[in-house]
């Protein structure tokens, strides 16, 4: 009975509320970090956008980092390489033209092997960390095709077959037409 009470009076569902809400933000925001694939020697745009785009170009501060190393940094609007790691110099960029409308996505060139791993973006004046894991991947050779996959020559010669049986049969069609149309003497 006394169990009965506690669970009437809210006591436990606000206790449950208080122990089980953390483990639900924490799920939720694992669930929206953005995972991108790009190849080695290849390109890939990494997402950040702020929820509000901002008003004054002197608002926009954004760091991007990569195992505590500096990778990009965006300050009163403005591209800084000052701080940067030199693994990433000449390699990263960004789109200046829509950094008003909050969006601080930047693209990472040649990518490496090294390169694979957690980025994170702060966009300072919101105290906003966005989460995109980068995987690297080797790119697949051009394969030649195998015997198995050319084309037989029996399949070669039927598609001709009807290719030809359409054009003898349209041109058919055609000069019969042709010969109706022409006036009887």
């Amino acid at each position: 009975m006394e169990i009965y009470k506690r669970i009437s009076s809210g006591n436990l569902i606000r206790w449950s509320i208080f122990f089980f809400l953390p483990v639900f933000v924490t799920a939720s925001e694992v669930s929206l970090q953005e995972t991108v694939v790009g190849f080695i020697g290849g390109s890939a745009v990494l997402n950040c956008s702020s929820e509000e785009p901002l008003i004054k170009i002197q608002d926009i501060r954004v760091r991007w980092s990569h195992k505590d190393q500096n990778v990009y940094e965006i300050i009163k609007g403005q591209v800084s390489v000052e701080k940067q790691d030199p693994e990433y110099r000449d390699r990263t960029e960004s789109f200046p033209e829509e950094y008003l409308r909050g969006n601080f996505s930047i693209k990472l060139n040649n990518l490496q092997h090294t390169d694979a791993g957690l980025y994170k973006c702060y966009i300072i004046e919101e105290s906003v960390i966005k989460s995109v894991e980068l995987s690297t991947q080797e790119r697949q050779a051009i394969q030649i095709p195998s015997e198995g996959t050319k084309p037989k020559p029996e399949m070669i010669v039927m598609f001709i077959s009807v290719l030809c049986t359409g054009i003898i049969f349209s041109l058919a069609c055609l000069s019969k037409e042709f010969l109706t149309s022409l006036p009887m003497t």
